[in-house]
């Protein structure tokens, strides 16, 4: 009874204390700018829940040495991810695809998620990216867990429609042919399925018109992640959301 509790008083950083002779406030230390709200929000977040293991981080080493972009998914994002799979109890031999190999960290991450039995198909578009990939998923003790499928993701999709339907699929690759993928998904993803995507908040952008931004790719990109959401939160046959993590995380489950 006699502890520190938040309460929602105004303003936000104010706690109050219990006592016997009534209500103690008192103010603590507050970041001033919201950027560095979010940087400490962040910050506490990865030092609590730990996000990032060893062999996690053996990916990211990995890809830097190969020169590799950094653009896996985000570190809290990729444990959300976890959680959420292994929420949702897919049953043995669950199957995944994902669009957007890398270095194989998110691989890594859904393969863990979907146990003994379980298997990822993983597509990624570059040959070196994806030998990359491979040497994560062996080290990672996860090689029997994940195939790695080289080509154009709208290609490598039509091939995998004959080993469906596909209890989930994550998205992580070019933004411009979310709403590509997502066709796919509407057709081979099964009742109780997942479909995830990552950067669905365009980096800060997606709320903005399209035609604001006067580079075609940046077009492109903010339009298809519009649809992408759109479509995922208007369909009757899934249930939508979209995290408010760092880049967005949009998460919708097929319902019928």
């Amino acid at each position: 009874m006699y502890g520190w509790r938040p309460v929602l008083i105004s303003p936000p950083h104010l706690l109050y204390r219990p006592a016997l002779t009534g209500m103690v406030v008192e103010t603590l230390p507050y970041p001033e700018s919201l950027e560095d709200r979010l940087h400490a929000l962040e910050d506490y977040s990865e030092r609590t829940f730990k996000p990032v293991d060893s062999v996690l981080q053996e990916v990211v080493e990995r890809a830097h040495a190969h020169n590799m972009p950094d653009i896996h998914v985000g570190n809290m994002d990729g444990l959300t991810l976890e959680v959420i799979i292994r929420m949702a109890g897919y049953k043995k031999a669950s199957t995944m695809v994902e669009v957007g190999a890398l270095a194989g960290f998110s691989g890594i991450v859904i393969a863990r998620a979907l146990g003994p039995g379980g298997h990822l198909h993983t597509i990624e578009f570059n040959p070196d990216y994806a030998e990359v990939a491979r040497e994560s998923f062996r080290k990672a003790g996860l090689e029997d867990r994940v195939t790695v499928h080289i080509g154009r993701a709208s290609q490598v999709l039509e091939q995998l429609a004959e080993l469906g339907p596909f209890d989930g699929i994550f998205i992580d690759a070019d933004k411009d042919n979310y709403p590509v993928y997502l066709d796919w998904a509407e057709k081979n993803i099964r009742v109780g399925g997942g479909v995830f995507g990552d950067n669905t908040f365009g980096f800060g952008h997606v709320w903005r018109d399209p035609e604001d931004f006067e580079e075609q790719h940046l077009r492109s990109a903010i339009s298809g992640l519009r649809s992408f959401n759109a479509r995922l939160a208007d369909n009757p046959n899934f249930r939508a959301t979209i995290l408010p993590t760092d880049q967005g995380l949009t998460m919708a489950v097929r319902i019928k």
